[in-house]
């Protein structure tokens, strides 16, 4: 298992009432031009953003440094991030996202909170696994909210 299990992992129950997260829906993500529109609207990108890798990294970058504490994100309906994309697409989205979790000398700035119903979890993360990035998505006692 990569270093990505430390950032991205399923909604617990107990998360539920979150305070401070940013929502998007995954069936709003099934492309990757849908997911830059999907991500500005729910993160709160500034209106400069030029919808592509580059800019979607740094406008999570700057939505971590503004905040000054771990940005965190829930995907609901997380089963279908990407699903119509080739898995080379949800690896460039994933490395993308392990670069703001895991800055180089930085502090962390990213916890990426999945929920769907499990067999969708467990389709997630064979995606995951395919893409170069496994992580237990239905380990670990973490249920996900329904």
């Amino acid at each position: 298992m990569t270093g990505t299990a430390a950032w991205i992992r399923p909604l617990a129950a107990k998360e539920a009432g979150l305070h401070r997260h940013e929502e998007v829906r995954g069936s709003h993500c099934r492309t990757a031009q849908r997911l830059f529109a999907e991500w500005a609207a729910g993160v709160g990108f500034p209106h400069w953003f030029g919808h592509n890798w580059d800019a979607f990294l740094d406008c999570m970058r700057m939505v971590s440094d503004d905040t000054g504490h771990d940005v965190t994100i829930v995907v609901r309906e997380a089963g279908e991030l990407l699903a119509d994309e080739r898995p080379d697409v949800l690896a460039v989205l994933l490395t993308v996202l392990s670069q703001v979790a895991r800055p180089v000398g930085g502090t962390p700035g990213l916890l990426l909170l999945v929920d769907d119903t499990p067999d969708r979890l467990s389709g997630l993360a064979r995606r995951m696994a395919d893409a170069g990035h496994p992580v237990d998505l239905l380990g670990g006692g973490n249920e996900p909210h329904r």
